[in-house]
């Protein structure tokens, strides 16, 4: 039987089968981003980027899916 394997909601590599919908470096990504949105609330998805050096449009599409909130876009 073969192995199940997903992809990850944010980069779209393939995964292997597990609990999360996302591979370990985006959600190590999350994390940094949701605790600097925790830090500093209300912070544009661009401050957020060039402080956690994230990609912009990685960023964005956390945002687009509701992974973390009080983004201002």
């Amino acid at each position: 039987m073969e192995a199940f394997v997903r992809h990850c909601r944010l980069c779209n590599e393939s995964i292997e089968s597990s609990p999360f919908t996302m591979c370990t470096t985006c959600l190590y990504e999350s994390e940094q981003v949701r605790q600097f949105i925790s830090k500093h609330p209300l912070v544009s998805i661009e401050e957020i980027s060039r402080a956690t050096n994230i990609p912009f449009q990685k960023v964005e599409q956390m945002a687009e899916l509701g992974l973390n909130h009080k983004y201002k876009v």
